[in-house]
């Protein structure tokens, strides 16, 4: 099951994606398209605490996921809580 966090919005001249964030997944998560085309990994939130931006360093860069929405697995989510405890 996918979970939207937001929207790829544009890459920096680091080649990191930005992503405008509507939910804040726990950090280094993969993240996926709908099509479950893995985007890359989640390693930073930015911005106001109203409005956080995230920045996912990519597996390869691809112009026509910008403008797209992202997603996270649930499936990765339980794997990082029952690793926690």
């Amino acid at each position: 099951m996918l979970r939207r966090i937001g929207y790829a919005l544009h890459y920096t001249k680091l080649k990191n994606l930005v992503v405008k964030l509507s939910q804040v997944p726990p950090l280094y998560i993969p993240v996926y398209t709908y099509t479950m085309k893995r985007v890359g990994t989640l390693y930073d939130v930015i911005g106001n605490v109203n409005s956080p931006y995230g920045l996912v360093k990519p597996t390869s860069v691809d112009n026509s996921i910008v403008g797209q929405a992202l997603y996270i697995d649930e499936a990765d989510l339980k794997k990082r809580r029952r690793g926690a405890t």
